[in-house]
């Protein structure tokens, strides 16, 4: 099989599924990107929860269990919408009852790391929070209601790959880039990722600055997708870039959430009260949203 059919196959299987971030490819990068940024400490927690720091296949689990019902409850919890006419997150308004992906990572990261919980319900936590980061720095997961963050946007790619737009940046751009080896374009990415790019990323560690820079990027790739939505050799150049730079600055803040979460012990001792929110941005607070029962209201198409 071809490259490029292999890449129109998984286009179309997008395009009847609502694909989801960043594809495999992309979560693996990000998951292996963050590997080797662990501490000592976060990388013995997250072995005792995973049973091993195999973080890029971890990250592909939240996508894995979409097709059970008794998961739906999780779905908004892998993007936020944000109005046409404002590119930055307001808690109030875009994640009543913190049901985004914003509120979802620093809540899921409190679970993991909180000793107190059952082991089962952390592991699941650990999962949640390792794809949810990456979601948020694919940027269509910052996007609009009205269409789904682009699924609702036919997109024809490369002359023959019928998509949309939202599966156009999950998926197709890194297929078309990688030619089947997400590993080497992890270790290329690796390798560009310089100290001071890390502690600029790394500094930032605010899920709602993550979201507020996808929002903005969704902006630009909403005006400069063509009239007649075809894109070939030439959007890729312009648009990987931004790709390979958003999946380094996810993986960079995957490992540093980690380290973070788990530097020290971290048991509640059943004192579970939701932190208070500044600034109208989420905090880590439990939010008493448990791990893997149904939080009831759900509502809101997969991407």
């Amino acid at each position: 099989m071809s490259a490029r059919l292999a890449i129109a196959l998984l286009a179309a299987a997008c395009v009847g599924s609502s694909c989801l971030a960043w594809g495999e490819d992309g979560h693996r990068i990000v998951g292996a990107l963050a590997m080797e940024r662990l501490s000592p400490e976060a990388r013995a927690s997250v072995i005792e929860l995973l049973g091993n720091d195999d973080l890029a296949t971890a990250g592909l689990w939240a996508d894995q269990i979409r097709g059970d019902a008794s998961w739906d409850w999780a779905k908004p919890l892998h993007y936020v919408n944000l109005p046409r006419d404002d590119s930055v997150f307001d808690a109030a308004r875009d994640c009543p009852e913190g049901q985004c992906v914003v509120a979802a990572i620093p809540r899921f990261l409190a679970v993991a790391a909180d000793t107190s919980r059952p082991i089962a319900e952390r592991r699941d936590a650990l999962r949640f929070a390792i794809h949810f980061i990456g979601d948020l720095h694919q940027p269509l997961h910052a996007g609009y209601k009205d269409d789904l963050g682009g699924n609702r946007i036919q997109v024809t790619a490369f002359g023959d790959i019928r998509t949309n737009l939202h599966a156009l940046w999950d998926s197709v751009l890194i297929r078309d880039r990688i030619a089947g080896d997400w590993q080497a374009l992890a270790q290329s990415l690796r390798g560009a990722i310089t100290p001071a790019l890390a502690a600029e990323w790394a500094s930032q560690a605010d899920a709602a600055a993550w979201a507020n820079e996808s929002a903005c990027i969704t902006r630009v790739i909403y005006l400069e997708l063509p009239a007649d939505a075809k894109v070939g050799a030439d959007y890729a150049r312009s648009n990987m870039p931004t790709v390979e730079r958003r999946l380094s600055m996810a993986g960079v803040r995957l490992a540093h959430a980690i380290n973070a979460a788990f530097k020290v012990p971290a048991a509640v001792s059943g004192n579970r009260s939701p932190a208070p929110e500044q600034d109208g941005q989420v905090g880590p607070a439990d939010r008493s949203v448990p791990v893997n029962v149904p939080s009831g209201g759900v509502g809101g198409a997969p991407r």
